[in-house]
């Protein structure tokens, strides 16, 4: 691949006569993408690859690699030559330094206390939930919690709209050096449509806008940011880009109903298309003796594996398994969750049958799936069935395994719907005697015999289907290219 840039927003580098071309090529910003190896960052890797097949090419302005914590290198030498990345970097803010310094002191001074003897007689307080509904949000003045909770959602936006600015002028830049048919924004983080819509109004280039997930019509917010503020600022930036898109796209059906209803004047041009599997190829099943339930990636938030260990437990129990016939394995959690799930493990009486693998290569991390007689995907917890609009991307990246699939969704939710017909196993996420039903059930077929196959999903939602939709869709809605002399 040819890597035209990887600078600040300062000092872009000048591009060869080649990329100046714009008849087909477009500005792709989104904070993530490879070498990040944030789930976050596959998406638009895949769709890159289509739409080389299309003859696109795109720029790509993104987190410059050397602020990523780790970095996928296979995953960036596999994109196509006809793309071209930026790096923009991410400076902590002086106010970061600060609160960091706060919370170091303040969990020092914990430490002193508990190891004093002034610990508090009726134990710790209970942890704080993961999220808050919407529902559940409260003004800056109701209590400290929630004028912290406001600084720190004040904190995250200012950080992330001031890369976002570094983003579009670095974008600015390109698209005063050259010729485009259209600026594409991926988020989370959102602010990155924010940068879209300033360099529509600066340029006239067409915007399109893609959602992995929902920006002002999200159900629940992280706790520590979990503030009216969000929900505001959220709002307003999200009615302005979808007053300017030319297209906006989202991940699901479920949606794009929910964005059509909120903005009943853009409902033509709200289209969704789904992550969908891909069909590159993967390493062999290698199932062996041991019935391995597989979990890989992240636990995000309120995903809540709890059900799960107490279902195995049972399983356990019932069968008199030992951890050389059943385990449960884990891989690329958050170093926090990890010290979690062990401790989970060890609470239930399953430490022994717990495994829980740090982050790897992605070709290790394919291993691991192929290792996994059952894949599982936790639930995300939502206000109601109803309003769970997203499906895990792992749900599609499982597909392509000969494994079954456990998936911990409610009825009704855009993951139940997704799945009918085929082949998972679809119970509802805390209902411990469903899920121990269904591990049974299928511990018994491989302890037979059996051996699982891929799940049965149609073609159409293969990722190649859906971003050849995409670009279908991008090049019926933008305006014919113009033949000029580039500024």
């Amino acid at each position: 691949m040819t890597v035209v840039g990887t600078h600040d927003a300062h000092s872009p580098r000048p591009r060869s006569k080649r990329v100046l071309d714009g008849d087909r090529r477009l500005l792709l910003i989104t904070y993530h993408f490879p070498p990040s190896r944030e789930v976050g960052a596959v998406r638009w890797q895949q769709f890159a690859k289509f739409a080389a097949e299309r003859g696109w090419a795109i720029d790509v302005v993104t987190l410059d690699p050397a602020d990523l914590p780790t970095s996928d290198g296979a995953a960036f030498a596999e994109l196509p030559a006809s793309v071209h990345t930026y790096g923009v970097s991410d400076p902590r803010l002086p106010l970061d330094r600060f609160v960091q310094g706060a919370i170091a002191l303040r969990r020092r001074l914990l430490a002193r206390r508990d190891t004093g003897g002034q610990a508090i007689s009726s134990g710790r307080a209970p942890a704080r939930p993961p999220s808050l509904g919407v529902g559940e949000l409260k003004s800056p003045f109701h209590s400290p919690r929630d004028a912290l909770r406001a600084f720190h959602a004040w904190r995250s936006y200012v950080r992330v709209r001031t890369w976002s600015a570094r983003a579009a002028e670095v974008g600015y830049r390109l698209l005063q050096a050259g010729r485009y048919r259209a600026v594409v924004t991926c988020g989370p983080p959102h602010l990155v449509h924010e940068a879209g819509r300033t360099l529509h109004h600066r340029t006239g280039v067409p915007l399109i806008v893609d959602m992995r997930d929902p920006w002002s019509l999200v159900t629940r917010i992280q706790e520590e940011m979990a503030s009216p503020l969000t929900l505001h600022w959220a709002r307003r930036h999200e009615r302005r880009v979808v007053e300017s898109a030319t297209l906006v796209v989202t991940n699901t059906e479920e949606s794009r109903g929910a964005m059509q209803a909120a903005y009943p004047s853009a409902r033509e041009r709200v289209i969704s298309i789904l992550n969908g599997y891909d069909d590159d190829p993967v390493p062999a099943s290698d199932h062996g003796r041991c019935f391995v339930i597989g979990y890989a990636g992240s636990i995000y938030l309120d995903r809540d594996p709890r059900p799960l260990f107490r279902a195995v437990a049972a399983t356990i129990a019932e069968r008199g398994l030992g951890p050389d016939q059943l385990r449960l394995e884990f891989i690329g959690v958050q170093p926090a969750v990890e010290a979690a799930l062990l401790q989970m493990g060890a609470e239930e009486q399953i430490g022994a049958y717990v495994v829980v693998h740090p982050a790897r290569p992605r070709a290790d991390a394919l291993r691991f799936l192929a290792r996994a007689t059952m894949l599982v995907s936790l639930p995300l917890v939502s206000l109601s069935p109803e309003a769970d609009t997203s499906i895990p991307a792992k749900i599609f990246e499982y597909a392509r395994f000969e494994a079954w699939l456990l998936a911990l969704a409610n009825p009704g939710s855009a993951t139940a719907r997704l799945l009918q017909g085929t082949g998972a196993d679809v119970v509802p996420p805390h209902d411990v005697e469903a899920i121990a039903a269904a591990i049974r059930a299928r511990y018994a077929a491989f302890a037979s015999g059996a051996r699982p196959g891929r799940l049965r999903l149609p073609e159409r939602l293969s990722r190649r289907t859906q971003a050849h939709r995409l670009f279908d869709e991008i090049e019926r809605r933008l305006p014919a290219p113009r033949h000029e002399s580039p500024r």
